[in-house]
C-alpha cells in the first residue's frame, strides 16, 4: 500500500541516555505520507522519549533522523515546529483564556494600522478558513475554555495546520475523551491522514489499533521490539511484543463463585446512543462487557449508575430504583469506578483522605453532624494499608499519586462504602504492569467475597481472563453473551469487530 518513496521520517540508530542509563537503545522507526503509524510499549518503554527526540526537546541524543528526504539535526521545540512537525499531548497546551482564533492563529496577529490594537477581523478570518478547510464545527470568537476537551484538541490540530504541518504526533489522544470524542476525533485522524499528513499515534489502547492505524511499532525497554503492517497481527501478538510474555501470566487463578441474581437490567434504552439492554448480574460475579470505542459500553454502565438519564428498569436486590441518581445508587450500594479518573473519579486540589471518605462522611460524622479529623484519617489509614497505596500518606493530594496509585484510591472509596455491586470502567487504563496485576487480585478477591463486578476494558485480554460471562455490545446493541472460560481475546475482539448484528 505504501512505497519507501513515500517516507516523510526516518530516524536510525536513535540513542538517548539519562544520568547513565541508556532509554533508548538504536531505536529505528519511520513514517510514511498518508498513513497512521502507532507506536506502543509499556510505560517507561521509550515512546514519549523517542518523540521528545523528534520535537526538538532533546538535543544530545544519537543517531541520525531524515524529514523529507534530507538528514536534519533536531535541536530545540521552536526548529522542530519550523520543519512541520507538531506534537499533540494528553495535556493539551492549549491558551484556555483565549479564543478559538487566538490559539488557532497565535504567532501570526496582526495589529491595526496605526494603532498596536489586535486587528480581530484578520484573526478571525484567518482562524475561519483553516476550520472550513478541515471542517472542524468550531466557533473562532468562542473562549478555549468553554470547549470540551476533545474540541480543544480540535483548535490545537487547527493550529498545527496552519502552521502547515507535515508530521502530526498524538500522544495517547484519547485517554481523557469519552467514546464518542473518540469517534469524532477518530474521523478527523483519518480525514488528515487522506489529506496526506504523516501521523504517528501513540495509545495504550490495542483495541483502538485496527481502527485507526496502517502500521505498529513496538517498544521495549528501549528497544524496538518490531514494526507489522496492523491488518497482518493479531491483538495476542502485539501484547506479547510488549510484555516479552504472555500477558495471561499476571492475571489471578479464577476461584469466585456466582451466586443469586442481585442486578436486574431490563430494556435499558438511551434513543441513539443504545436500545433495549437487558441482563442479569450474579452476586460473586465478574460480568464483562466487550465492544469497539462508541458501541456504547460505558454509556450503558453510566445509565445504569444514574449518571445519565435512560429509559428502561433497573433492579437491585429485588426493587426497581427509581429515579436513578449517582447519589441514590451510592446510599443503596453501587459504586463506579470511571473510565476517566481525573475528571470523573477523583477529587482535584483534594488530599488522598477526603478523596478516600467521600463516600462515607454521612458514617464518619458526629451525632450532630460533625466530621472528626482524627476519624477521618483513622479511615484513610485503614483503606490506605488495605489497598496498598504508595506513598501511604493521608494528607498528600491525590495529584501527587501516581496513575495507578489513584486509580487505587478511587477503588478504596467503594470498598470503604461497602458496594455491593462495583462497576470497574477501564480500570487499569495507564497503569503499569505491575499495578495492573495488583488491579486483578483485587478484582478476583472482591467476587470472591460476593460483590458483583461489571467491568469494561479496552484491554480485552483482561475480559476474557477475568470475566465469567461477556456481553457483547455493537452500535449500542446487545448482540451476544459469551462464555468468559470459551473466548480468547482474538475470537473476542473478531466478535466485537463483526459488521452485522446476527448471533
Amino acid at each position: 500500500m505504501f512505497s519507501n518513496d513515500n517516507l516523510i521520517l526516518q530516524m536510525q540508530g536513535i540513542v538517548k541516555e539519562f544520568s547513565g542509563t541508556r532509554v533508548l537503545d538504536k531505536v529505528d522507526f519511520d513514517v510514511r505520507r498518508g498513513e497512521v503509524h502507532s507506536l506502543i510499549g509499556e510505560n517507561g518503554a521509550g515512546k514519549s522519549t523517542l518523540m521528545n527526540v523528534l520535537a526538538g526537546r532533546f538535543n544530545d541524543y544519537l543517531g541520525r533522523v531524515t524529514l523529507d528526504g534530507n538528514q536534519v539535526r533536531i535541536t530545540n521545540p521552536r526548529q522542530a515546529r519550523n520543519m512541520g512537525i507538531a506534537i499533540i499531548y494528553q495535556e493539551l497546551s492549549v491558551l484556555a483564556n483565549f479564543t478559538v482564533a487566538e490559539n488557532i492563529m497565535f504567532g501570526d496577529e496582526k495589529t491595526g494600522r496605526w494603532t498596536r490594537k489586535l486587528d480581530r477581523a484578520f484573526i478571525n478570518a484567518g482562524a475561519r478558513e483553516i476550520i472550513d478547510y478541515l471542517g472542524f464545527d468550531l466557533d473562532p470568537e468562542r473562549k478555549v475554555a468553554r470547549l470540551s476537551k476533545a474540541r480543544q484538541c480540535l483548535v490545537e490540530i487547527a493550529g498545527a495546520v496552519r502552521r502547515k504541518v507535515k508530521l502530526l504526533v498524538f500522544d495517547e489522544p484519547t485517554a481523557a475523551l469519552g467514546s464518542e470524542d473518540v469517534e469524532k476525533l477518530f474521523k478527523v485522524i483519518k480525514d488528515l491522514r487522506g489529506r496526506g499528513l504523516a501521523i504517528v499515534y501513540i495509545s495504550h489502547r490495542l483495541a483502538e489499533l485496527p481502527i485507526i492505524a496502517d502500521r505498529v511499532t513496538v517498544l521495549r525497554d528501549g528497544r524496538k521490539m518490531g514494526t507489522k503492517n496492523i491488518s497482518e497481527c493479531q491483538i495476542s501478538d502485539l501484547t506479547r511484543m510488549m510484555l516479552g510474555h504472555d500477558l495471561a501470566q499476571v492475571f489471578p487463578e479464577k476461584t469466585n463463585r456466582p451466586g443469586r441474581v442481585i442486578l436486574k437490567v431490563d430494556g435499558l434504552s438511551r434513543p441513539g446512543v443504545f436500545e433495549n439492554i437487558s441482563f442479569e448480574l450474579h452476586e460473586g460475579e465478574i460480568l464483562g462487557i466487550a465492544g469497539l470505542i462508541g458501541s456504547g459500553r460505558t454509556e450503558i454502565t453510566r445509565a445504569i449508575f444514574g449518571a445519565d438519564k435512560a429509559c428502561g428498569t433497573v433492579v437491585f436486590q429485588g426493587s426497581p430504583i427509581v429515579d436513578r441518581s449517582p447519589y441514590l445508587c451510592r446510599a443503596l450500594g453501587i459504586g463506579m469506578v470511571p473510565e476517566n479518573r481525573k475528571q470523573q473519579g477523583s477529587i482535584t486540589g483534594r488530599t488522598v483522605s477526603e478523596n478516600l471518605n467521600v463516600s462515607i462522611l454521612d458514617r464518619l460524622s458526629g451525632v450532630l453532624g460533625f466530621q472528626s479529623s482524627r476519624r477521618l484519617t483513622s479511615q484513610a489509614k485503614l483503606m490506605i494499608e488495605q489497598m496498598k497505596i504508595d506513598p501511604p500518606l493521608p494528607a498528600l493530594d491525590i495529584e501527587n499519586l501516581s496513575g495507578g496509585n489513584q486509580q487505587k484510591v478511587i477503588v478504596g472509596r467503594w470498598l470503604a462504602a461497602e458496594s455491593k455491586v462495583i462497576i470497574f470502567d477501564e480500570p487499569t487504563q495507564g497503569i503499569d504492569v505491575g499495578t495492573k496485576s495488583q488491579m486483578y487480585r483485587l478484582i478476583m478477591d472482591l467476587a470472591c467475597q460476593g460483590r458483583a463486578i461489571i467491568l469494561i476494558s479496552s484491554e480485552l485480554i483482561e475480559i476474557t481472563k477475568l470475566a465469567d460471562r461477556i456481553l457483547v455490545i455493537r452500535d449500542g446493541r446487545l448482540v451476544r453473551e459469551m462464555q468468559g472460560a470459551d473466548v480468547d481475546e482474538d475470537s473476542l475482539f473478531a466478535e466485537c469487530m463483526r459488521k452485522d448484528n446476527s448471533q
